[in-house]
């Protein structure tokens, strides 16, 4: 499974390519919420049902149906301040797909990740089945959490590194194509 570095970049490059037009700034803090949605699904760390539903593409649509929702509410709130942003409704729903994309791409990458603790994989289509799926094929390498073993920090830096290599590259992209869209 990758490190939240990982997630983090896959997060911030999809909801780039989803989100609505917007100045370089505006995107670059969107860039932060969508970075954090990306690792958000390993928040279930804190109460150890790590991979669990979390990890489905139910929850990326339940994050997307929240962001709607906070975007209404900024809207209404702060529709009479004129620095305050407007969602319009197309925005509203672009802005929202975007967080649900990052949020899905957590779901893509530890898919393709190995998984060296049963059970294997992820629950993916919960809460249409509970059975765990992963790839055939790894592209994502196992980040360990075992921080007293010796090879710790040699495994880990092995797979960040490998995160780097093949999501850096793709955040860069979505981030520059988005940035030289013409503001709306």
């Amino acid at each position: 499974m990758p490190s939240p570095v990982g997630h983090a970049l896959a997060g911030a490059a999809a909801g780039w390519l989803v989100a609505p037009r917007g100045k370089r700034d505006e995107l670059l803090r969107w860039g932060g919420i969508f970075a954090l949605a990306g690792t958000a699904a390993d928040f279930d760390l804190l109460a150890r049902v790590h991979r669990g539903p979390s990890h489905s593409l139910a929850a990326a649509l339940a994050a997307g149906v929240a962001a709607w929702m906070v975007c209404a509410a900024i809207s209404s709130i702060w529709r009479d301040r004129r620095d305050a942003p407007r969602y319009d409704r197309l925005g509203a729903v672009r802005l929202a797909s975007a967080v649900s994309a990052a949020y899905a791409t957590h779901t893509l990458l530890d898919w393709l990740g190995v998984d060296t603790w049963a059970p294997f994989g992820i629950m993916a289509l919960w809460p249409v089945t509970d059975h765990y799926y992963q790839s055939s094929w790894h592209i994502f390498l196992a980040v360990s959490r075992r921080y007293w073993l010796p090879d710790f920090w040699t495994l880990n830096l092995h797979a960040l590194v490998r995160e780097l290599a093949i999501l850096g590259p793709i955040a860069a992209a979505a981030g520059r194509w988005r940035w030289r869209r013409p503001s709306a």
